[in-house]
């Protein structure tokens, strides 16, 4: 092997630690194809997201008529039956002088010089019915030894798929999002990752208690959130402030609405939802990943004052049901709200309130909520 090809080697497997060198590495492979200019490109189906590339000396401004007016071009479409892993001419595969009578060609090729193109189909890029993968564009002296250019291309297939696997790989890592998955899952309070579908990601425990109660919000089995409000508009201000908040995280809006309070079917304290968009990934490519886009805060004051029974049961040596008394009462709640929430009488109330103060040694319900408030509360803990 030469040291030149080794070199480029080197800098293709680069792009692995370093994902900002692609556009580099397009070029270089051009000038060993003696190609004008290099693409790594995802052109998804309609409505389906948008299309994401990455170029190689070629003209962006050319590139951002393409994005707009001819993702579906002449030479995209002749991709789509094309096995993946194979590089061909794409002129090729279309009728004689077709390409020259398009407004693709007068638009976006004659402007650079450009007459065909040397493609390949990557596994990651080209799914779902969309195409996609490295590109290496020809001028009409590229032509003349297309057949050989394109054989050159086929030995360095292997080490570009590789090479942006390893890319695709990292970025799994590199977005934070398992970072991410392990603070949320520290935390007590429900707490979701949304992508740019609206499909949820990643739910800590709290949140997948809450989902499987279905009170205020659920998840159906594709991971779609379910708004199951006890008031429809609730339902729809939400679905609003959730778009509001993708529309920020995709760079398309600037606006977010307040925390919006939902209220729960079942008479449990209403929920308090706070959606904070997230930032892109650092590499366009990653976007193929489906990255988390919205992080969901859900203050739900009913599993606090579970947890925190929990808490007040273990430290005191209380019956559940004595813990459940103490911790509402200590919240404020008087005898008859208490007995209301519970689903118990007001004698039981004042019997577990006695209880709790003989064991813990207090006579009076401030001195209970001083000493409650001391508590850390225990994530884990709960009643059911």
């Amino acid at each position: 092997m030469s040291r030149q090809k080794t070199s480029l080697l080197d800098l293709i497997y680069s792009a692995i630690a370093d994902p900002g060198r692609w556009p580099e590495i397009l070029t270089r492979v051009a000038d060993h194809l003696g190609a004008v200019g290099g693409l790594l490109m995802h052109i998804p189906t309609a409505g389906q997201g948008r299309v994401i590339d990455i170029y190689g000396r070629l003209s962006e401004e050319h590139a951002a008529i393409v994005r707009e007016y001819y993702p579906w071009n002449p030479w995209s479409k002749a991709m789509l039956d094309v096995p993946v892993n194979r590089a061909v001419i794409v002129g090729s595969r279309l009728k004689p002088g077709e390409i020259f009578k398009t407004g693709f060609y007068a638009d976006v090729l004659r402007p650079q010089g450009l007459v065909d193109i040397m493609n390949v189909n990557h596994a990651a890029l080209a799914q779902n019915g969309g195409v996609g993968g490295f590109g290496f564009c020809l001028s009409p002296r590229g032509t003349e030894q297309a057949h050989h250019r394109v054989r050159r291309m086929q030995h360095l297939v292997p080490h570009l798929s590789r090479a942006l696997e390893g890319t695709l790989q990292l970025g799994r890592l590199a977005d934070g999002r398992q970072q991410l998955a392990s603070v949320l899952q520290l935390m007590p309070n429900p707490a979701l990752l949304i992508n740019a579908k609206g499909r949820i990601t990643f739910a800590n425990a709290a949140a997948e208690v809450l989902l499987r109660m279905g009170d205020g919000l659920s998840a159906d089995s594709e991971g779609d959130l379910q708004f199951t409000a006890a008031f429809p508009a609730e339902s729809a201000a939400l679905t609003g402030m959730l778009s509001q908040a993708l529309a920020v995280a995709a760079g398309t809006g600037d606006t977010l609405g307040e925390p919006l309070r939902l209220t729960r079917p079942s008479g449990a304290p209403p929920l308090l939802v706070l959606p904070v968009p997230l930032p892109p990934p650092a590499f366009e490519l990653w976007n193929l990943l489906e990255p988390a886009r919205v992080l969901v805060l859900i203050i739900d004051p009913s599993a606090q004052r579970r947890r925190k029974a929990s808490t007040v049961q273990a430290a005191f040596g209380l019956t559940l049901a004595e813990a459940r008394v103490a911790v509402l009462v200590a919240d404020g709640l008087t005898g008859p709200q208490t007995a209301d929430a519970l689903g118990i009488s007001l004698s039981t109330v004042k019997t577990h309130l006695k209880r709790c103060f003989d064991k813990i040694g207090i006579h009076s319900q401030v001195a209970l909520a001083r000493l409650l408030a001391t508590l850390p509360i225990d994530p884990t803990g709960g009643w059911n």
